[in-house]
């Protein structure tokens, strides 16, 4: 099918085209002609002297008439045109009759003034423009007709949405934009006859921003798209403003419905996709699959190279959180969870569900900075710094600081925001190896919450001997350990002293007396003497390895029978 003819309703100048017949002329408000031309209305011979204006009607008098209702006919004009009407024609004995005023009002207004005889038959000109202007609405009704039918029929061929933009865009002239139901841009499509200085913005403007679409002197004629009565999309065409008729609005209506069953199908097949994606992930970090090499194929079917040593991350909203979190702010979060992981690991694997994501992060391109010699403990340590970028990215674009690994969280964090934190497994260098990672990960976010908080990073590689201690929580050895261990010194420090934070300091610095007396502030010699005193009471000196060894586990485990 052509393009249909930019003449898709009547203008004034079909109408006077049609008058021609009657010795119409125009006089005045040339620059209105292209004005579409909806109806005709006579002037009746009381006031109002017009009465159903709805904008677009052909408004027919006589002179005579209207000075027996003691108007003038410049008035009338600008009265007219503040309603609307499209055009003006006047029976009268000569075109000289109307006067300079009138003419001069209708240039002015741009309004289209008609010089018809007296004796015109004002009755049947009604009739005629009428029937003139229904024609055209019926040629207009088979067009959109007939490109809703070709729309239908390349659907069905699979051309997808963006086919039936391209294909809409053609015959209308016009730009052809999808957009989801938050407004978002999905398909943009300009007309095959675009010129490049009228070609549409790049960033669109808020679908209810027609002010900024006048700026750039377009118009919107916009559907909702509905799939069992929900909006899921909106259909627009936009053009400029004296190209928009009847014709777009009713096309608009019959293509909504097309576009709603190609929403229906890619959600679909989007639900088909994910779930495929789903099962293969949960396949691989749980182990699930005979032959590595089998599940490696598979995995490239999909899109992702599971050959290069890859870490299991978890990303999981804080469990008393989660159910009260409304819905749409915890898919938010989970979808720009997503973004910013592939935004920094562009070939990652991510799954995506409302309370907790879960991420496979290849390793190679971290290897960039240090060449393939750099040793696992060097990959970690940029994992976790690019990780902790992520981290604050989300943590920004969802309007709340919390923790990251060795910070304090802000008090000011609103409860509607969502709080989560993060588990990290260690490196897999092959297949094989991430049934593990994805364990390390999961155990890295169960400890790292109960010892040190929502809101951080927790890399089971730097839990070091907590992963140890935490299985053993709540048992009664820990416990009886903890209270032999340490039991003078608490009861010493019960009755306001300080040795248990001495002696941390002191293992802290790695027992360097200097630096030690230096991070409390305090002369060596009263470090010395504190030094000795733990050792008087414990009974043992302090270079006895055993010992050491034993401190440090029980202030590891006082930390975490502590309140957190």
């Amino acid at each position: 099918m052509t393009s249909p003819s930019p003449a898709s309703a009547a203008t004034v100048r079909n109408v006077l085209t049609l008058l021609a017949s009657r010795d119409a002329q125009l006089v005045a408000g040339a620059e209105g002609l292209e004005r579409r031309v909806t109806w005709a209305l006579r002037m009746r011979a009381r006031l109002p002297a017009f009465e159903s204006i709805r904008g677009g009607e052909l408004a027919l008098l006589s002179l005579t008439q209207l000075r027996r209702l003691d108007e003038t006919l410049p008035h009338l004009l600008q009265t007219l045109h503040r309603e609307g009407i499209a055009a003006v024609a006047v029976a009268a004995p000569s075109i000289e009759a109307l006067g300079p005023e009138a003419e001069a009002m209708a240039n002015r207004l741009h309004l289209p003034l008609i010089y018809l005889p007296a004796s015109a038959p004002l009755e049947e000109i009604v009739r005629e423009v009428i029937t003139f202007v229904a024609s055209f609405r019926s040629e207009v009704e088979r067009r959109a007709t007939e490109v809703a039918q070709q729309l239908m029929q390349l659907s069905v061929q699979g051309v997808g949405i963006q086919g039936l933009c391209e294909h809409l865009a053609r015959v209308t002239g016009k730009w052809v934009v999808v957009q989801d139901a938050d407004y978002s841009p999905r398909w943009q499509v300009a007309p095959p006859t675009a010129q490049p200085e009228g070609l549409l913005p790049i960033n669109l403007p808020p679908l209810q921003d027609e002010d900024a679409l006048r700026q750039e002197g377009l118009a919107r004629v916009v559907v909702p798209i509905l799939i069992r009565h929900e909006i899921v999309g909106y259909l627009s065409l936009i053009g400029r403003e004296q190209t928009f008729d009847y014709q777009e609005r009713l096309l608009l209506g019959q293509v909504s419905p097309i576009l709603a069953l190609e929403f229906v199908r890619e959600r679909e097949r989007s639900e088909v996709e994910s779930r495929y994606q789903l099962e293969a992930f949960f396949d691989v970090v749980q182990g699930n699959y005979q032959q590595p090499e089998e599940m490696q194929a598979r995995a490239r079917l999909l899109g992702h190279d599971l050959t290069p040593p890859q870490v299991v991350v978890v990303f999981e909203l804080s469990p008393q959180q989660a159910a009260p979190l409304a819905g749409t702010i915890a898919a938010g979060w989970s979808r720009r969870v997503r973004e910013e992981l592939l935004r920094s690991w562009p070939s990652a694997w991510v799954v995506a569900e409302q309370h907790r994501v879960t991420a496979l992060l290849p390793l190679g391109n971290l290897r960039t900075g240090g060449g393939d010699s750099r040793s696992d403990h060097e990959l970690e340590q940029a994992l976790f710094s690019r990780l902790e970028r992520v981290h604050s990215r989300i943590q920004q674009s969802t309007n709340f600081l919390s923790t990251s690994a060795g910070s304090s969280r802000s008090p000011a964090r609103d409860e509607s925001d969502p709080l989560y934190s993060v588990g990290v497994g260690r490196i897999a260098q092959q297949i094989q190896g991430l049934g593990q990672s994805m364990r390390e990960a999961q155990q890295a976010l169960e400890i790292g919450r109960r010892l040190f908080g929502e809101g951080r990073l927790h890399s089971f590689a730097r839990l070091g001997i907590y992963r140890l201690l935490f299985h053993l929580y709540g048992h009664e050895e820990l416990t009886a350990f903890y209270r032999e261990t340490l039991g003078p010194l608490l009861e010493h420090d019960s009755r306001g002293g300080e040795l248990i934070e001495t002696l941390e300091c002191f293992f802290r610095c790695n027992g360097n007396l200097s630096e030690a007396a230096r991070a409390m502030h305090m002369h060596r010699n009263s470090l010395l003497y504190r030094l000795e005193r733990i050792e008087e009471l414990l009974g043992q000196s302090l270079e006895d390895s055993e010992l050491r060894l034993s401190l440090q586990i029980a202030l590891k485990i006082r930390y975490m029978l502590q309140e957190r």
